[in-house]
């Protein structure tokens, strides 16, 4: 147990690139490390010498476990409203529920009710669909109008007959001076990584925003998982296919990681990142784009703080990363089940005038 704790403890420094197969445990972490602590009491009363092998592997993974675990009680978790002030969600948000079969229009009622009731300064959406289409959907519009978020910018990855777009987009209650998209990966379904600079009283600030890759199951695959986890089938052949689906997404995740975190640290500008990682905080993923960025959730959240509702109550691949310029204030997730993720929301106090002393070290 100790020995593949410490493995699950140094996978985020081997990139799945040159190794895949290690990125497999980084799934087992939080098992890994309650099972650790089960052991450690245990043998506190059995033979506290064995106690020693086990607190001193909790030691040595202090890291990772201090980026899975946040302590922060409710009581200091409080958001500001001032001019030095911003609001920032990151949702991924399922495509409003485009393919729900039934209740798509309602499911898009909802969740516009939801995040106007937010009041934000800044949303960042994953999985984002828009159309021009007759009696469809322009959410692109839609939000702008109804949000009170004049500025935008939109990556467009995919689209269809000139009228349907999906992507990543950032919203903005304040004007937008730059904006580009940059491909993190290459091939039809690539998606990218945006940004918008954005001017708040007299700072620029750098928003980020992105999607990175998924394991991409479908359904068929998800059937075959959930027999397996109910015993109910061997699924050797589905097995196969789901790990081969996992290695790709490994590998590729870990390239677009590298890619993400060489724009961050060349930006001119204080910085908030915002994005479904589709990884865990115990990836090389999460270590390689946090790098020396705070983690809102690790500053002011408590618990696990899983925001995404399948496959497993651990997973936490939804982040708000801010640069030093910023205080975080508060982090909170909403569970709502109207997206296969919960949206989480950071207030954040820029820290004096950042643009004049960026620009001066320059």
């Amino acid at each position: 147990m100790v020995l593949l704790f410490l493995a699950a403890c140094i996978a985020p420094y081997i990139s799945p690139a040159w190794f895949w197969p290690i990125s497999f445990i980084t799934l087992a972490f939080p098992f890994l490390l309650g099972l650790l602590v089960v052991f450690l009491v245990g043998w506190l009363f059995f033979n506290y010498r064995y106690a020693l092998l086990s607190l001193m592997a909790l030691l040595l993974g202090w890291k990772p476990i201090s980026a899975f675990v946040a302590f922060h009680l409710p009581a200091g978790n409080k958001p500001v409203n001032n001019s030095n002030s911003l609001t920032v969600m990151s949702y991924n948000v399922s495509q409003f529920g485009l393919y729900r079969e039934k209740d798509s229009k309602y499911n898009r009622q909802a969740m516009f009710a939801m995040i106007r009731k937010q009041d934000l300064d800044i949303a960042c959406f994953q999985d984002f669909y828009t159309s021009e289409k007759k009696n469809d959907f322009n959410n692109r519009e839609d939000i702008s109008r109804e949000m009170s978020l004049p500025y935008r910018f939109f990556s467009s990855d995919f689209n269809r007959n000139g009228m349907q777009h999906w992507g990543s987009i950032i919203y903005s209650r304040y004007p937008i001076i730059a904006s580009d998209k940059v491909k993190m990966s290459v091939g039809p379904l690539s998606e990218s990584l945006i940004y918008a600079d954005i001017i708040k009283n007299d700072d620029t600030v750098r928003i980020i925003n992105m999607h990175l890759e998924s394991y991409r199951f479908n359904e068929k695959d998800y059937s075959a998982i959930r027999k397996i986890k109910n015993q109910e089938d061997t699924g050797l052949k589905a097995t196969k296919s789901i790990v081969q689906k996992m290695r790709e997404a490994y590998i590729r995740r870990s390239q677009q990681a590298d890619i993400v975190g060489d724009f961050i640290r060349q930006s001119p500008y204080p910085v908030i990142v915002c994005g479904d990682f589709n990884d865990t905080p115990a990836s090389y993923t999460y270590f390689t784009i946090k790098g020396n960025l705070q983690d809102a959730f690790l500053q002011k959240g408590l618990g696990i703080g899983r925001t995404f509702t399948g496959l497993a109550p651990t997973l936490r691949i939804d982040y708000i990363f801010v640069s030093a310029h910023f205080k975080v204030n508060s982090f909170r997730k909403i569970n709502s089940d109207l997206s296969d993720h919960y949206p989480v929301i950071a207030s954040l106090s820029l820290l004096g005038n950042k643009r004049t002393e960026v620009e001066v070290n320059k």
